[in-house]
């Protein structure tokens, strides 16, 4: 699903997004570029996720992560 927040490719295939995901006491945001893209409640497979990090990525795209933080 296309959003308006996600930065495509320009003329050299190349884009830059960035992605934060704020989990608080009873749901989790998704926001890419400083925009919430997506909202999941805290329950279910994401009720624990204290301290756990993960990534899954698609094929064919090179990823680099910077300034990951854990903030309050």
């Amino acid at each position: 699903m296309k959003h308006a927040a996600v930065k495509t490719p320009d003329a050299k295939g190349t884009s830059t997004n960035d992605l934060e995901v704020r989990v608080m006491a009873d749901k989790i945001d998704y926001a890419i570029n400083g925009v919430v893209v997506h909202s999941t409640p805290k329950t279910g497979p994401t009720a624990k996720t204290d301290g756990i990090y993960g990534a899954r990525v698609n094929h064919r795209l090179e990823v680099h992560v910077d300034k990951l933080t854990v903030s309050k």
